[in-house]
């Protein structure tokens, strides 16, 4: 019979947190709490199924919540691809600096996308165009077709 997991003690969900939010190993995050732990015992720690789990959990959380703050728009996507941009051309990272300017470019709407469509007007693409142009051109033949044909006669009752 398997055993029953152990829990998690108190500091490891604080650590798992840390982690998340900081980006952290468990060492780091360990030694912000004021625990002292070998790397033998950080990855049997993180080898446990709780803890891996209360991990993912934490990080989706983190995200849903990251995800769901009003000011993160398109200006601070924006904002902060060129602050990274900035800090690849810095580092000499002139490729992943231009990859990331034109990240941006799309974003802005300014070069399309490759093998996207394009918005044409008001963010309707070419297609979305096309499509509505068959469908009116669909109704007036319909109702073109309407009133040409002649009424149809009442049947005579007897």
């Amino acid at each position: 019979m398997p055993r029953r997991p152990e829990p998690l003690e108190p500091w490891m969900l604080e650590a798992i947190n840390l982690i998340v939010r900081r980006i952290l190993t468990l060492r780091q995050a360990a030694q912000q709490l004021g625990v002292d732990i070998t790397p033998q015992q950080a990855d049997n720690i993180q080898g446990r199924i709780r803890f891996q789990d209360a991990l993912e959990e934490t990080r989706l959380t983190y995200y849903a919540e990251v995800g769901s703050n009003p000011r993160l728009t398109k200006e601070a996507i924006t904002g902060q691809l060129y602050k990274l941009a900035e800090r690849l051309a810095a580092d000499r990272e002139d490729y992943k600096s231009a990859d990331t300017l034109l990240k941006l470019a799309k974003v802005q709407g300014w070069i399309n996308g490759e093998g996207g469509a394009a918005p044409v007007i008001a963010n309707l693409t070419q297609a979305d165009i096309d499509r509505l142009r068959a469908e009116i051109k669909a109704k007036q033949q319909e109702q073109e077709q309407a009133q040409t044909e002649p009424a149809e006669k009442p049947a005579k009752v007897n």
